[in-house]
């Protein structure tokens, strides 16, 4: 067929292929494709849809000159940039020289890597329109559908919606339209369709059932596809069809545990049956165990990945022959994937003999994906008793595991730690993250830094040298504040002096905590042991008192008094201040209504949350975009709620990340579905009794539920003001943390060194030892050191650290690699010397790029260890 009229002035002008037997090396293509392209003349504007795969140009162009001369084409939407939608556009920009791209913001970065020549577009957002005269374009947001770049446009005088791959079907059909299909030939359309969308949709389900939510108040009577016949009746019925392949019904009303396993001689067997009965005597959660073997797996396979689906945890039983785990498990397991099994608890198991390798295999795997990773469990032919009774116990507490959905840090330190190079001795030891400073004991460092969130791999085994100052006295320490750098300060004091008083005085209700596992705390359950920053034993055995919700009002520093909100004064000999800093408010009219929070302290967050669930929000806006609203922003998602975000520069992270950088995280926080407004503030927030919307300063209105401002800190630092201590933007302070005030010190983000406050962490740490320590007669000074800056949300691991060609005076050479998935290493130099670096995705190489910063490695010695 030539080119087909679909409705007035809607044309068909696609391509079939029926011959073609294999699309995208993936799938078979038993009744052969279509390239769906569609012509559309406005009485003003003319605009074409999408284009057809390179091989059928010729003809395609044909086909386009018996309609309208090419040359006036306006417009040439791509819906989605996959090739064989938009392989065409690079030579038809040849002859169509006055159109303009049409796309998401994605789809026009996408085709400039696959047109690789310039062009003029158009970036369209969720409900921007393009008038074409007596039809208008709207254009809907429907990413990973099945690319982060993919829309929906809406013409809503013909009522005609294209979707390019939604919808569609491998199924070439010489007549066009889904209404002149034969009844006979039906069944065979059905099977394409469903093919179809288990092949592209089922990893994207749930953003499927989000674009027939936008679409299902529209006046739709024909679906423009992109691949097989156009829907031309039954409009409804297919959509209703997708909505229902796309829910997802849970098949157990408890959690389970799925169990696969293989066994050679039975003893893999063995721990399966304990493990299960260990997971099963918690009583709410039920186990289904599979015992494969070459002769059943094909028939229990379809079985299996059904249950695998829908399980809450997964545990894979392999005995390792020739070095390796049985094929029916390495099947299964490659089956799972980052995007639908994300989240689970996952472990593997089993028995070896003479090797021992298919259980850290396995393992391995598993790591590579988005789930919580539990400790592994392996044991050298038939299991004893005590080896049974461990697996029994093993199963108890992987059942506390999916019952917590995730797995504790701490745990990891009973794992598998044949896999792990840190420590092969066994014993307990001190470990220091290199980021941020923070030390913990153990056999193994955590997984996951719970002061700045990065990886095990950037831990090092710390030795604690002790530089020998000791002096016992009985003078009285108060510290103000509870944060990094008042528990550092703390502990320095009593490692010099072991008679001394040590007292805390916080406004917090809890004991000293993480401050950076806030943003987690908002959407999980944080287990004490990642909260906390020592247990309540901790502080008993060090003999320091902690005064929690109490304030300090005033300090006479002529008496030496601190005055509290109790209506008592406490005397001290040496006073440290590390009062922290507060959230930044910004004066916006409405500001002060219920719905907008800063989110600083735990009991903020509290408060949030419950506001959040009182008031069922759905909408929300961050006025901020930097690392602490991102992190934020993402538990939000994780809550289910929609995520926008305000951000005052031209681009995120700009400090964090170059250009390119923010580029490839903006396009993944667009496909996560959360909205960029940049360049933008805020005019006003609207309400009465509380917050229902927002408009920015260019007039922009919209829905809003709860707002969170996160603009940055600001120092805690009125209590200097009333005192007569220095102070600028935070309390003055000298390489040994002292004030201009006998006697007394401040640290963290109260403290003002050289006209800078970081608010790191791990500034805040060092601080406070150094407060601390010279508190008591030491002398230590404290010199800057170089913070990286880590994140590890919104589904995005970055890493970035150093000079990242921020002075326009230095001259910089760049080494950069682009991966897949939005991999990014950029690694930048100077005279030959690295100082500093971003990694994206993949940060495996985090600790070496920072050691390479710190130590200024060369190009040659560094840029193959890291790109």
């Amino acid at each position: 067929m030539k080119t087909l009229q679909l409705k007035e002035n809607i044309f068909w002008v696609g391509a079939l292929d029926p011959e073609l037997k294999v699309f995208d090396i993936i799938m078979e293509t038993e009744f052969g494709t279509t390239y769906n392209s569609y012509l559309v003349k406005g009485s003003n504007k003319t605009v074409l849809f999408e284009t057809v795969k390179v091989k059928y140009f010729d003809q395609y162009i044909d086909k386009l000159k018996s309609l309208t001369n090419i040359v006036d084409i306006d417009y040439i939407v791509v819906n989605h940039t996959e090739p064989d939608h938009a392989g065409s556009i690079e030579k038809l920009l040849d002859i169509a020289v006055r159109a303009k791209i049409v796309g998401s913001e994605q789809a026009i970065d996408f085709l400039k890597q696959i047109a690789n020549r310039p062009f003029e577009y158009i970036i369209v957002k969720h409900g921007d329109t393009i008038d074409l005269g007596n039809k208008t374009l709207k254009f809907i947001s429907a990413p990973f559908l099945h690319w982060p770049d993919s829309i929906y446009t809406y013409i809503p005088e013909d009522k005609v919606l294209f979707t390019c791959d939604s919808f569609g079907s491998h199924y070439s059909f010489d007549e066009i339209l889904y209404s002149k299909i034969p009844s006979t030939a039906m069944k065979n359309y059905k099977s394409a369709l469903r093919y179809y969308f288990t092949a592209i949709f089922s990893p994207f389900k749930e953003y499927v059932l989000q674009a027939i939510e936008k679409i299902k108040e529209l006046q739709i009577d024909m679906l423009c596809v992109g691949h097989g016949p156009v829907i031309d009746t039954d409009v409804h019925t297919i959509i209703d069809t997708y909505k229902k392949w796309a829910t997802v019904e849970k098949t157990h009303t408890k959690k389970t545990v799925v169990i696969p396993f293989v066994s050679a001689y039975g003893f893999t067997t063995l721990l399966s049956n304990e493990i299960a009965k260990g997971i099963t005597s918690q009583g709410d959660i039920d186990v289904k165990q599979f015992d494969i073997n070459c002769a059943n797996y094909n028939d229990l396979k379809p079985l299996i990945l059904k249950e695998l689906n829908n399980a809450d945890g997964i545990l894979f039983g392999t005995s390792t022959i020739n070095g390796d785990a049985l094929p029916p498990i390495w099947d299964l397991a490659v089956s799972l994937n980052p995007i639908t099994d994300k989240g689970k608890v996952v472990s593997a198991f089993g028995s070896y003999g003479w090797s021992g390798e298919a259980v850290g295999n396995i393992i391995s795997r598993l790591n590579q994906l988005r789930m919580f990773v539990a400790p592994s469990l392996k044991v050298r032919f038939k299991p004893a008793k005590s080896d049974l009774t461990d697996a029994y116990s093993y199963g108890i507490a992987f059942a506390q595991y999916v019952r917590e959905g995730r797995v504790p840090d701490s745990d990891l330190e009973e794992g598998d730690r044949e896999a792990v190079s840190f420590n092969n001795d066994g014993t307990v030891k001190k470990w220091k993250c290199t980021v941020c400073g923070e030390v913990f004991e153990g056999v193994m460092p955590p997984k996951v830094c719970p002061a700045c969130g990065v990886g095990q791999e950037m831990f090092e085994e710390f030795v604690d040298v002790d530089g020998g100052f000791k002096k016992n006295t009985g003078e009285v320490f108060i510290i103000i504040g509870s944060g990094a750098a008042g528990i550092t300060a703390a502990e320095a004091i009593r490692k010099r002096n072991s008679d001394c008083t040590i007292k805390i005085i916080t406004k917090d209700s809890q004991y000293p905590y993480y401050r950076p596992v806030i943003s987690d705390y908002l959407s999980i359950d944080v287990p004490d042991s990642e909260l906390y920053i020592k247990d309540e034993k901790w502080y008993i055995q060090n003999r320091i008192e902690v005064l929690r919700n109490i304030e300090v009002l005033d300090i006479k520093t002529d008496t030496k008094n601190v005055l509290l909100n109790n209506n008592q004064s406490i005397s001290y000999d040496k006073l440290i201040i590390a009062s922290g800093a507060r959230a930044h408010t910004l004066p916006i009219v409405g500001s002060d209504k219920p719905g907008v929070f800063t989110i600083r302290t735990l009991d903020c967050a509290d408060r949030i949350k419950k506001y959040i669930k009182d008031n069922n929000c759905k909408n929300a806006f961050f006025i901020g975009g930097g690392v602490l609203g991102l992190e934020a922003a993402s538990a939000f998602r994780d809550l289910g709620l929609s995520v926008s975000i305000i951000e005052r520069e031209s681009r995120i992270f700009p400090r964090q990340l170059d250009e390119e950088g923010s580029a490839i995280f903006e396009n993944k926080l667009l496909s996560l579905g959360v909205r960029l407004f940049k360049k933008s503030g805020v005019k006003r927030i609207a309400g009465d009794d509380k917050v229902i919307g927002i408009e920015l300063d260019d007039d922009q209105y919209f829905n809003a539920d709860i707002i969170i401002i996160s603009a940055g800190i600001r120092a805690n630092k009125q209590l200097a003001e009333k005192s007569g201590m220095k102070h600028i933007i935070g309390i003055q302070v000298d390489s040994h943390m002292k004030t201009s005030q006998n006697d007394i010190y401040a640290c963290g983000d109260a403290a003002e060194f050289e006209g800078k406050i970081q608010g790191l962490w791990a500034t805040a740490s060092l601080q406070g030892e150094i407060a601390g320590a010279n508190a008591t007669g030491d002398d230590i000074s404290y010199v800057e050191s170089l913070q990286p800056v880590t994140f590890s949300s919104m589904e995005t691991p970055i890493f970035s650290v150093g000079d990242i060609c921020c002075d326009q005076s230095k001259k910089y050479s760049v080494l950069s690699f682009h991966g897949d998935n939005g991999e990014y290493k950029k690694l930048f130099f100077n005279d030959s010397k690295l100082i500093g670096g971003i990694l994206i995705g993949d940060i495996s190489k985090s600790g070496t790029l920072l050691k390479g910063v710190k130590e200024r490695k060369n190009i040659n010695a560094i840029a193959k260890n890291i790109l």
